[in-house]
């Protein structure tokens, strides 16, 4: 007789695959809670502690961790003296075995959490299941992904259990009990590493495989550090490719920034026009309005539902991705006419991640996230800056925070109008900025990422009529640039904080 042995905590898919399995004549042995729903769905269980005649002890923190159970997985079946000793010992072979984990990170990922909490939530049978039957993969059938069960029915149905497929299912489980230790001692240690509190092992999950990288000739894949769950969900068009993931990146990151109801339009990672709007429909034109021409091929993001008069506004643009937090059937309906775009919902609470990562030829560089905005206003010169021009500053700086440095943005009624991005010197930036502004930019407000080193930043946003400027400070010429501000009749105001982004 020849078992297979199920113990899992995330029951996904688990009824079609304890059907297939009985229905070839193996008989199931699992514990606790997954004994139980198999019961319910009408399977005969048999308990592991019938099976050893070893009860559950501890509260359940011994349940599998017996000679019976780990000799049916270890032993070698052409091995004559492994099969003798397993039948001395009224054991059986087991030959399949479904194990997946406790969710460690995602109870450690809680705030109420307690290490009282997190120590319960480490899986000790269940990992050396994985191992032992990983170790003996020319042998055993290890499942450790609720993924993995359609394949492995119909191999099942096919009889076809090649090695080099067993051999597969053994590097995910043991991939998955890297991982899985790497959370817990990343965990524990905590921040005492040093102060980024950055872990010794990453595990990187495979979330999705890519055709390519940024060019053809590069090869690429999306993967998910730690846990996470995917955050965004694909209701039409074509798969993601790298520089669309690039790209909603950008755009989701740039319109978090923001509450009232948005519109950001990326390309090449660069905010091209961001809005706020009494609605979706109004939000959007005033943000396509800043770079009509750039928008084109790029990506719209609108943190609302969109609905039928936005849609049919966005759709006359011809755009790669349309990111909202959902669309109404109208909308739908409308851009089903356009079946390569891609449409993209993501969750109201997207995970912010706890590492910049970026790598470079001499090892990897790991960073906080730059999650803030303003340290303090400072209003440094002689001319007043009232409430309304500092909301009107913060938010050109919050698109600023978002374009490649050195950056500019020129805004107006809460509509970038201008952005420089990307030059090596800062006038080169406010340069652009203002041509593309053109006669806008008259009265507008001006957010530049980093301190201006010279006045002559200054000087020349005068000469286009900019009311208000809000900069970082800190250059050894703060005083140069303070007396052309006052000159030239400009307020200017101090936030305290760089947003460099390289």
């Amino acid at each position: 007789m020849s078992y297979v042995l199920i113990s899992v905590h995330d029951k996904t898919g688990l009824e079609p695959l304890a059907r297939a399995i009985t229905q070839t004549g193996y008989k199931i042995l699992s514990t606790g809670g997954t004994a139980d729903h198999l019961r319910k769905l009408g399977f005969q269980i048999t308990d592991v502690a019938n099976y050893t005649g070893s009860p559950e002890v501890l509260g359940g923190r011994v349940k599998t961790l017996h000679p019976k159970i780990h000799a049916g997985i270890l032993c070698r079946r052409d091995n004559p003296k492994d099969m003798e000793e397993l039948g001395k010992m009224t054991a059986e072979s087991i030959d399949i075995v479904v194990c997946n984990l406790y969710p460690f990170e995602k109870t450690v990922a809680s705030q109420d959490c307690t290490l009282e909490k997190a120590i319960e939530e480490i899986d000790i049978g269940g990992v050396t299941l994985l191992r032992a039957s990983a170790k003996n993969f020319q042998h055993v059938t290890i499942l450790s992904d609720p993924s993995q069960y359609s394949e492995f029915i119909e191999r099942l149905s096919l009889g076809r259990f090649d090695i080099e497929y067993k051999k597969s299912l053994a590097i995910k489980a043991f991939r998955t009990t890297n991982a899985y230790d790497g959370a817990i001692s990343a965990y524990l240690e905590g921040s005492t590493k040093d102060e980024l509190g950055v872990p010794e092992t990453i595990h990187a999950r495979q979330v999705m495989p890519l055709r390519y990288g940024e060019n053809p000739h590069q090869k690429a894949g999306l993967y998910s550090v730690g846990n996470n769950e995917w955050p965004i969900a694909s209701l039409q068009g074509k798969e993601l490719s790298y520089n669309n993931i690039l790209d909603i990146d950008a755009a989701l990151s740039t319109l978090l920034e923001f509450d009232p109801t948005c519109a950001v339009i990326v390309k090449h990672l660069t905010p091209c026009g961001v809005a706020i709007g009494a609605n979706m429909k109004e939000a959007y034109l005033k943000a396509l309005e800043c770079d009509p021409a750039s928008a084109y091929g790029g990506i719209v993001a609108i943190n609302g539902i969109i609905d039928e008069e936005t849609a049919i506004e966005v759709g006359k643009l011809f755009v790669e991705v349309i990111i909202a937090k959902d669309f109404s059937k109208e909308a739908l309906s409308i851009f089903s006419k356009k079946k390569n775009t891609r449409l993209i919902t993501y969750n109201k609470n997207l995970p912010r991640a706890k590492f910049a990562i970026r790598s470079t030829m001499f090892g990897t560089l790991f960073q906080q996230p730059d999650l803030s905005l303003v340290d303090s206003f400072k209003i440094v010169g002689e001319i007043p800056v009232s409430e309304h021009d500092l909301e009107q500053l913060t938010f050109a700086m919050a698109v600023a925070k978002h374009v490649k440095s050195n950056a500019i943005v020129l805004a107006k009624d809460f509509t970038t109008i201008g952005v420089g991005a990307g030059q090596p010197n800062r006038v080169g930036s406010v340069k652009i900025a203002s041509s593309q502004a053109g006669e806008k930019a008259r009265g507008s407000y001006l957010a530049s990422d980093a301190y201006f080193p010279f006045a002559d930043s200054i000087e020349h946003a005068a000469s286009f009529g900019v009311k208000a400027i809000i900069e970082p400070g800190g250059s050894i010429r703060d005083n140069e640039v303070i007396a052309a501000a006052n000159k030239l009749g400009i307020g200017l105001v101090f936030s305290g904080q760089r947003h460099f982004n390289h």
